[in-house]
């Protein structure tokens, strides 16, 4: 990436930006009305996702040092016999030994690498918890001020209908105009009224779900507008190599990968199984006999360890595979960012020339009917049409916004997501 580029992200992910300021406005609207980034780390930490992966994560170094002490411990062993002997009488007679497994070279250095590898993954894990987490929490708080906004929208068409229908009853009553007027604005303002409760229960609807889904998002007294949707900086192709370049399912599918070809690796080896040593002492006759010996044994591989060794060269094989496909498969969501992000922009504009043109449109037209010079009907289809552009300009303005907000996410470039791994997290300080 170019220097400017480089230099715009390393501004994008300052604690200053997390905050919204001005200086962040400038840089990405988009932001201005999403939570700051405190608030969001505490809740990204407290998404049951993301505590699932830390306590898998958690496993995974226990595992690792596990593997790293490897299969095998001591083993303390034992007997005693009273043996009767005629003529010679009763003898106490005990042995006692010690026995313990021991790796073959080559195989505590590949438990080692399967450990690590383990964390790895796991780690990656934790950081795509976090990273889908922050995409729930996108796209429930955008459908959320969505759902605010057009409630509001709703609200204000049932009083402007509210106050047209007044008119034309005061108008009615004057003799001035039809009763059929007064039924058309009558039926206008309960449709109106039905759209309206169908807003607000959709608000209500969005509102339980961001509060249900982030309990600990504590959410502003009032909805947040959302601004007027802007690129980002630098070029987008930048932007598309930044998500590729930072991507824990890639990073995860090659650890995974790596991972079960040291399997495979390890499962070859244990085609020759450890040895086991036997230090043991005895005492016969009453202590007549004594002695000390070294004893070992050896299993012999057989069909099992063969069929092993074949299963988890298969698994690697597999895990390979899914690591290509992995890699495409983001690939393609990179390339789907960009498009999204650009279109997304493109479309709102069109929304909003669209939603002016009918709003001025709408103003002629009721300055018309005031004057005589049109009929009732056609300026209620008009309000009608000028409704459904407007709620279209607010969805295609919460498209644009969540499009860019993804790119920025996918490229781990807000709400610290690039950070996964230190600090206070799970695995830190390894």
């Amino acid at each position: 990436m170019n220097k400017t580029f480089a230099a715009l992200l390393a501004l994008l992910a300052t604690p200053a930006f997390a905050q919204t300021d001005d200086a962040a406005i400038a840089l990405s609207p988009s932001l201005a009305f999403m939570p700051p980034q405190a608030l969001v780390a505490d809740v990204l930490t407290q998404d049951p996702g993301v505590r699932r992966a830390g306590a898998m994560l958690t496993a995974a170094q226990a595992e690792s040092k596990a593997r790293d002490a490897g299969p095998h411990e001591f083993t303390l062993h034992g007997g005693y016999t009273s043996r009767d002997v005629q003529m010679a009488g009763r003898f106490d007679e005990w042995n006692t030994g010690i026995s313990r497994g021991i790796r073959l070279p080559g195989k505590a250095e590949a438990d080692r690498k399967i450990g690590g590898l383990g964390v790895d993954v796991a780690e990656n894990g934790f950081g795509d918890a976090r990273h889908q987490a922050a995409i729930t929490l996108k796209n429930l708080w955008i459908a959320w001020v969505i759902a605010e906004s057009d409630a509001q929208q709703s609200a204000e068409d049932v009083a402007s209908y509210e106050r047209q229908l007044s008119a034309i009853e005061r108008s009615r009553k004057a003799g001035q105009t039809a009763q059929l007027h007064v039924e058309q604005a009558q039926a206008a303002l309960a449709q109106a009224r039905m759209q309206a409760a169908q807003a607000v229960q959709a608000q209500l609807d969005a509102k339980m779900t961001l509060q249900r889904s982030f309990p600990n998002l504590a959410l502003p007294a009032a909805p947040p507008a959302m601004p007027e949707p802007q690129p980002l900086p630098g070029n987008w192709d930048d932007w598309r190599a930044a998500v590729l370049e930072d991507n824990h399912e890639i990073k995860m599918a090659r650890s995974e990968a790596d991972k079960r070809d040291w399997m495979a690796r390890r499962a070859r080896m244990d085609r020759f199984a450890d040895p086991t040593l036997d230090l043991r002492t005895f005492k016969e006759r009453g202590g007549q006999e004594t002695g000390i010996g070294i004893g070992f044994s050896i299993p012999l591989g057989g069909a099992l360890r063969a069929a092993n060794a074949e299963q988890a060269s298969a698994e690697a094989s597999a895990a390979s595979v899914a690591a290509h496909k992995v890699l495409r498969d983001v690939e393609i969501v990179a390339d789907r960012d960009l498009i999204q992000a650009r279109q997304g922009l493109e479309a709102w504009r069109q929304a909003q020339g669209a939603a002016a043109a009918s709003a001025a449109m709408t103003a002629r037209m009721g300055r018309a009917f005031e004057l005589g010079d049109q009929g009732l009907t056609d300026l209620l289809i008009a309000r009608r049409q000028d409704m459904e552009v407007r709620r279209t300009e607010i969805r295609a303005r919460g498209a644009a916004h969540a499009a860019i907000l993804q790119l920025l996410i996918d490229a781990h470039e807000i709400w610290g997501l690039k950070d996964e791994h230190h600090g206070t997290e799970p695995g830190a300080g390894r």
